[in-house]
This record gives C-alpha cells, sequence and structure tokens, in this order.
C-alpha cells in the first residue's frame, strides 16, 4: 500500500505539520504546488494520500476518512440519560477498570469503556494498521468539539500501533480487567461513511481460539468479543454467554474467567 502525506494548501505551517507527520510514519511529503488531490494520486500512483488541513488530517482514497467520535456520541448520550449501553453491560465494565481493547479502529467502543470506567479507568487500545492508528491516535489529540463530556474521555485511551497477537503475548496474566474484540466484519452491517472508508485499511483476520485462551490469561474479568448477531464466530469459537442479537443486528460473546 503506497500512502504519502500533502497539504490541503501552500501555508508553511501547514507544510511543517506534513513533513512531521511523514516523517513519523515513514512516508513521503509531496508539496501541494496548486494540483487536485485527484492529480497527486494519479501521478505518484497512490493508494491514499494524508492531507494536512488547518483543523483535520484527512486520508483519502476512494473515499474520504477522518477521525470523529462518530456513532459514539448517541451511545454516550444514551449513557449520560442513564440507558444500558449492550457493550458496556456485555463487559460488565465498573468504574477504575482497566480495559484492553484490541481491536481499536476509529476508537468509537473505546470512548463508551472509557465513559463507562470512570476517570480512575483507561482503556489500551491496539491497531494494527498504522494508518487507522494515526489518525485515531490524531484525531484523539486533536479534537476540538464542543461536547465537553467527550474531550473529557480522550486522555482515557491510550493508542498503540500493534496486533493484539503480538501484544497479548508480551502481557503477564491479569494485567486488564477486560479484554476486548470487535474484529472486522466481513460483511457490513452499516452505510456509514466512515466506517465504509476505513474497510479497505482493515484486519481481516479472524481470532483464534488460541488467542482467545491467552486473552482469558491477561484478563481479571472476562473477554468480550463483538460480531454479526447471523454470524458463525461463535459456532466456532465457542463462547461461555451469548448476549444480544434478538433485536440487533450484533450479539456479544463472553467468556468468564475462571
Amino acid at each position: 500500500m503506497k500512502v504519502a502525506v500533502t497539504t490541503s494548501r501552500e501555508d508553511a505551517i501547514l507544510i511543517a505539520k506534513a513533513q512531521d507527520i511523514a516523517q513519523s510514519l515513514a512516508i513521503s511529503y509531496i508539496p501541494r504546488k496548486r494540483k487536485s488531490i485527484d492529480k497527486l494520486r494519479e501521478e505518484n500512483d497512490l493508494n491514499y494520500l494524508l492531507i494536512v488541513e488547518k483543523q483535520q488530517v484527512l486520508l483519502k482514497g476512494e473515499t474520504v476518512l477522518f477521525w470523529h467520535p462518530n456513532m459514539a456520541v448517541p451511545r454516550l448520550k444514551a449513557l449520560r440519560q442513564g440507558k444500558n449501553d449492550p457493550m458496556v453491560e456485555a463487559m460488565s465494565l465498573k468504574p477504575g477498570y482497566q480495559v484492553l481493547d484490541c481491536t481499536l479502529g476509529l476508537a468509537s467502543d473505546a470512548l463508551v469503556s472509557a465513559y463507562a470506567v470512570g476517570p480512575e479507568g483507561h482503556v489500551m487500545g491496539l491497531e494494527s494498521s498504522r494508518y487507522l492508528a494515526f489518525m485515531t491516535k490524531w484525531g484523539l489529540e486533536n479534537y476540538q468539539g464542543q461536547n465537553t463530556h467527550i474531550v473529557e474521555l480522550l486522555s482515557r485511551i491510550t493508542v498503540i500501533n500493534e496486533g493484539y497477537e503480538d501484544y497479548l503475548l508480551k502481557q503477564d496474566d491479569n494485567s486488564f480487567d477486560v479484554v476486548y474484540f470487535d474484529p472486522m466484519f466481513g460483511k457490513p452491517l452499516t452505510r456509514s461513511s466512515s466506517l465504509n472508508s476505513l474497510r479497505p485499511l482493515a484486519n481481516y483476520k479472524s481470532l483464534s481460539p488460541e488467542f482467545v485462551a491467552r486473552a482469558l490469561h491477561v484478563a481479571r474479568s472476562r473477554v468480550v468479543m463483538k460480531d454479526n448477531s447471523n454470524g458463525a464466530e461463535f459456532a466456532r469459537l465457542q463462547p461461555d454467554i451469548i448476549v444480544g442479537g434478538r433485536y440487533s443486528s450484533v450479539a456479544y460473546g463472553i467468556w468468564e474467567k475462571k
């Protein structure tokens, strides 16, 4: 996959930011020179082009990806109103919990987890794609939305660009209260433009029984996996409990720590 970085316009501050990003990701910086984004992609045979704007970084391929709290917003609103969230219930999150989110993506679930664990808790988010990890880390560090309750959650999430297999093998037993997996569905359940735009970057590797077992060693309480309610992963992996799915397109498999 070939990716480079440019700016939305010729501006010294934006150029400096773009060059810093290029260095951190070990990719090329391409001067804009008043050329269109599509022209730059075509001339340089790029799959994606990171575009540095004044208050945003975009990832342009066939569609445009940028970081936003997305579906976490209505879920957080519901929680603040005292309503239940199926993921929070499946994970049985409590204030002060330490959560390992093995498939961070754009951190929508992680934001909800960060709310549930409170200011004393924390979410460690793993993302194997360096570009998704960059976009999410940048978004969490630079979000300037007016929702102060979301801004308060950002520092409770740490982004690590690493696959969960390598990370889990390095962790001591009982390192986190809950370990969470949300593998990318092979068949999309939503027409969300943000989700669909990240699909070419996502890791579609299936969770193996061996790493469910390893995650159970790392967890103090339980391991939870989200799946399509009509999917075959639960039949293959045999969680102890399956919750949700009756009136929803997703369900959660739970493995309790014995």
